[in-house]
Formats: structure tokens, sequence, C-alpha cells
């Protein structure tokens, strides 16, 4: 029965959403490291130019620089903005209880939310990827001397590296998509997420022992590490934190007055 409501719940929340800076966010964050990238390339090519039998190719390197900025940078902030954004919307316009009384249980509801949220992050991935795709043609259709065309591009490393990335975001995004039910202030989202960062590069060159179970650290580690296996053991802890925080955040939403 549930599951017949999910797909119209999506499709309501992408409505909601299409008037909204959500897509546009999504958008700008994966396009400015390889945007900025490529311009640096440009601005001063010859910091850039590849021998010819270098240790590493250009387009590891190239994505390399791009997910160090895009890790550092954006996407633990994308990750908190995404989510405040979309749940923001009913409490803008105060209509969490008109939510919750229309003849769609009130799972569905959450989960539609949800689902959004997460194809806008995967959304995300995606065109960050392709972006340096076509950053790196552009280059090599430039100057040969970047050495774009000496080796082609990994794919299976980057579908390696986006899959541990986005299984890293879980856990924060599933404080956060709680959180959001409960702040109307998006201030106070972003303060946290730079606190947590801020700790997490501390605890990290403290090599913390329990940092496995600090989820704002969870990006960095999954961009630094690379053991054998698919996943590590915070990758495995951010999908339990993600499935509990949903599991809590929804019994709480659905016993709570939100009118």
């Amino acid at each position: 029965m549930l599951l017949t409501y999910i797909p119209q719940s999506f499709r309501i929340e992408m409505l909601k959403t299409r008037n909204t800076a959500a897509f546009w966010l999504t958008v700008a964050s994966a396009a400015f490291a390889p945007v900025l990238l490529c311009i640096g390339y440009l601005a001063k090519p010859q910091n850039f130019f590849m021998p010819a039998k270098a240790a590493i190719s250009a387009w590891d390197l190239f994505a390399g620089r791009c997910w160090q900025i895009n890790i550092a940078l954006f996407l633990p902030f994308f990750i908190v903005l995404i989510n405040s954004m979309v749940v923001n919307i009913e409490h803008r316009s105060n209509t969490w209880k008109y939510v919750f009384t229309q003849p769609f249980p009130k799972a569905s509801v959450w989960l539609g939310k949800l689902l959004l949220i997460q194809a806008l992050i995967l959304l995300n991935f995606i065109l960050f990827n392709l972006l340096i795709l076509v950053a790196g043609f552009i280059l090599s259709f430039i100057n040969e001397k970047y050495g774009f065309g000496n080796q082609g591009p990994d794919l299976m490393m980057w579908l390696k590296a986006t899959t541990k990335a986005y299984l890293a975001t879980l856990a924060i995004s599933g404080i956060h998509y709680w959180l959001a039910t409960r702040i109307k202030n998006l201030i106070v989202p972003i303060g946290m997420a730079l606190m947590g960062l801020v700790l997490a590069t501390v605890l990290l060159q403290q090599k913390w022992e329990y940092i496995d179970w600090f989820p704002y650290a969870y990006t960095i580690l999954s961009a630094r590490l690379q053991p054998e296996g698919l996943l590590q053991k915070h990758e495995w802890i951010s999908i339990g934190y993600f499935v509990v925080l949903n599991l809590i955040g929804y019994l709480d939403i659905s016993r709570r007055n939100m009118g």
C-alpha cells in the first residue's frame, strides 16, 4: 500500500522545488571545481603541462584536484543546504499540517522528500563527474601538452570514488534531514556543519581512534583512504546512521503537532 503512494509523493516534491534554488544549487555546486580548475589551467598552462611518461595520468590528476576542492569546500555544505532547502518549503509556507492531512500515509510524505533530496545529491555527483570530463576534453582540444590525450580517464576508479563519497554523505544527510524538520533557520545547520568540519579536521590530525563514529569526517576519510575492498568501516556506519536517523526522524515528526 505504501509503495503505491511514494512515486506520487516524489512527483509532488519535485513540483514544489522546481521554482526554488535547490536545483540551481545542485548544478552550481557540481560545476564550481571543474570550472575553477579549467580556468586555472588556461590562465597558467605552463604550470599544468604533463610529461609524456608521467607516473599519473592527466585525467586522474585533474579529477583528483577537483575532488579535493569539492570535498574540502562544497560537498558537506551542499548536503546540509539541500536538506534544509527542500524541507524549508513547508516551514516557509507553514503547510506541514496541510501536508499531513492529505490522503497520503505520513510515511510517503517523509519518503517523498527523502528520495528527492537523495536524487538531487546523486544528480550533483553525476554532473560533477560529467563536467570533469567536459573540462578535460576542452583542455585537450586547446593544448595537447596538458596530457589528456596520453591516457584515458580511469572511469572505474571514478565510479568507486563517487560511490564511496555518496555513502559517506548519508550520515550527514540523515542528521540534517531530521534537524531540518525542527529548525526553520538555514544559518543554524550551516554553523553546525562548519563546526563539525573544523572538529573533524582537528580529530583527523590527532588521529583520534574513534573517528569512524564522527559523521562530519566521513567525506574526508573516504577521499583519503583507499584500502582493499569497496567499503570502509565508516561507510558502513554512515549507512547505519542514515537508516536509524530517518526512522527516528519519521517517528518524531509523525507524533508532533506540525501546525
